[in-house]
C-alpha cells in the first residue's frame, strides 16, 4: 500500500446538505472514541480499528495525538467537524488499493462513510506526540 496525498473532492450540493444536516442533528453528541475498538496499546502507541458500512458514522472524536491512518477499503469518506471548529465538512476519495495518511493532532470530527463500499481503517495513535 502506497502513501498518496488525500484526494479531496468538491462536495456536490446534495452531499454538502446531507453533511451539514448531520452536523446539526448531532450537535449535542458527546465526544467519544476515535474508532470502534483498540487492537493494541502500550506506552508509545494505541492501535484502533474502524469499519463503517455505507451511511454509518463514527463517534464524534478528538485527535488528541498525531495519527497514521492505514485505509484498507472504501471509496468515499467524509469528515464532519462540529459547527464552530472553523472547518467545513469535507470528503476524500479512497484509492482502490487503499492509502496511508498522516493526521495531525487537534481536529474534532465525525467520520461518515459517504460511499458505497465498506470503509475499513486502522488508526495508529502516537501517544507521545
Amino acid at each position: 500500500m502506497l502513501y498518496r496525498e488525500p484526494e479531496y473532492i468538491d462536495l456536490p450540493d446534495e452531499l454538502r446538505e446531507k453533511l451539514v444536516a448531520f452536523r446539526e442533528d448531532h450537535a449535542d453528541d458527546p465526544v467519544g472514541d476515535v474508532a470502534q475498538r483498540v487492537l493494541f496499546e502500550d506506552d508509545v502507541v494505541r492501535i484502533w480499528e474502524m469499519k463503517l458500512e455505507p451511511g454509518e458514522y463514527s463517534d464524534l472524536h478528538h485527535h488528541a495525538h498525531d495519527y497514521y491512518l492505514v485505509i484498507f477499503s472504501g471509496d468515499l469518506v467524509a469528515g464532519i467537524p462540529p459547527k464552530g471548529e472553523g472547518v467545513e465538512p469535507f470528503a476524500v476519495r479512497i484509492p482502490p488499493e487503499g492509502n496511508t495518511i498522516q493526521i495531525p493532532k487537534g481536529g474534532t470530527e465525525w467520520a461518515f462513510n459517504a460511499g458505497e463500499k465498506v470503509y475499513h481503517e486502522v488508526l495508529i495513535e502516537l501517544k507521545k506526540s
